[in-house]
């Protein structure tokens, strides 16, 4: 309980009085625990449940409670025998709405396991496939293809495309799941682009392939903190040549996927590597992997205390990145992922933390959140479409190491985010 919360009567309760219930989510109609009180309907309805003491929250309350008589104040008056339920069409209405929340919370749920399973299975490909493509084999690029075709065709599929958060446990190299995000990433800049199956598909596959030629790099080199010095820095910058030439020897390489490993480190300020091309001179596809890879870097960096959150990367890339990217591009990607990005964590306007687990294709700055609540088991914890409830507001995004401790361990905000995506959205309620 917080210390400015106090315990008052549900008979002081005046509408723009904000409380917070003591009682489990399951077993009450209302969307949250917490809530400013609406109208008298509202606080019949928590009469009528049998609560006769919530808490409440002066700092975000509207008025003060109701003043009792002293009838009220003294002992306590015999209980009312609870009103028949299917007489109440307040009541029935609300646990309805309420019923259909739960059944739609189950789907998200589903919904999150479905994503998680698809892509342990997709990363577990990705090893196995850029090890083949460094030896030339040409049914690496097939394999490629087919797993970015599966991904290509969800994003050009009737149904909403959603890209969710995916809490990873695994401890793969973390370039392949650099590689799979921005690949990701880049299909949803692409979609949002109009590209259509053919870019889409080469979007996809020089994506997923841009960093290939730091094979030929050591590993001492790649992993080494910086700062790097000269020669090591123009070893590093030969791996989009070196890509090249790994991907060139299958002879199967979509040549606009080619030109992605070639050109995803050129700026259109002509100050990239390693040809200095600018704007006009560098592939559309190439400036959206660009924008992908440079996010994914940003928020996965490999030094967790320079790493940045979805936010702040969004933010950072806009106001420090402009003369290095497509604005255009940049900025429709901001558009795709909203203000409040996949893995973000945030405190509502209710009070409640939350972390963002996938974005609304129809309504990016509504995103979907996976609520704190500690009378709700972790395995079933509440996401909350932001659409569902217009009053309640993004207060504030919120740095992971500055959450309450049992708050940070019942979100689980990971140091590697890792996105995938899914095609079957929630269905509206």
């Amino acid at each position: 309980m917080s210390a400015t919360e106090t315990r008052i009567k549900t008979e002081q309760l005046q509408p723009g009085i904000f409380i917070r219930v003591e009682a489990s989510w399951f077993s009450h109609p209302f969307l949250f625990s917490k809530f400013k009180v609406k109208n008298a309907d509202q606080i019949q309805t928590l009469k009528n449940l049998g609560i006769t003491e919530v808490y409440y929250i002066p700092e975000k309350s509207d008025c003060l409670p109701k003043m009792l008589d002293r009838s009220s104040a003294g002992e306590t008056q015999p209980k009312m025998p609870l009103p028949n339920m299917q007489q109440d069409p307040v009541m029935q209405l609300l646990w309805r709405i309420k019923r259909d929340r739960i059944e739609k919370l189950k789907e998200r749920h589903e919904c999150i396991r479905r994503c998680t399973k698809s892509y342990s299975q997709t990363i577990r490909r990705v090893p196995a496939m850029m090890s083949n493509l460094v030896t030339g084999s040409p049914e690496a690029v097939g394999e490629a293809k087919e797993m970015v075709s599966g991904m290509v065709s969800i994003f050009l599929a009737d149904t909403d495309a959603t890209v969710h958060l995916i809490n990873i446990k695994e401890k793969e190299e973390s370039l392949y799941h650099h590689s799979l995000n921005v690949s990701v990433l880049a299909l949803t800049i692409g979609k949002k682009a109009g590209l259509g199956s053919h870019e889409l598909n080469c979007l996809g596959i020089g994506a997923l392939f841009h960093d290939i030629g730091k094979n030929k790099i050591d590993r001492k080199i790649l992993r080494k903190p910086p700062p790097l010095s000269k020669p090591e820095i123009e070893l590093l910058q030969l791996h989009p040549r070196y890509g090249v030439e790994i991907v060139s020897q299958s002879g199967a390489f979509p040549p606009e996927a080619l030109q992605i490993i070639l050109q995803h480190h050129e700026q259109v300020n002509g100050m990239g590597y390693p040809q200095r091309l600018s704007r006009h001179q560098i592939s559309l596809l190439s400036r959206i992997t660009a924008i992908a890879d440079e996010y994914d870097n940003l928020c996965n960096h490999p030094n967790p205390d320079r790493a940045m959150t979805p936010y702040q990367a969004l933010s950072y890339m806009y106001t420090k990145r402009q003369e290095r990217l497509d604005i255009e591009l940049l900025s429709s990607f901001i558009r795709c992922l909203g203000i409040y990005p996949p893995g973000t964590v945030v405190r509502l306007s209710n009070g409640m933390f939350g972390i963002v687990v996938s974005i609304n294709p129809q309504n990016p700055l509504k995103p979907s959140l996976m609520l704190y609540d500690s009378d709700v088991p972790r395995a079933e914890a509440l996401i909350f479409d932001m659409e569902d409830d217009p009053d309640v507001s993004i207060e504030k995004s919120i740095q992971p190491e500055k959450l309450p401790s049992e708050v940070r361990n019942y979100l689980s905000p990971s140091t590697h985010l890792t996105y995938f995506v899914d095609d079957q959205a929630p269905k509206k309620t």
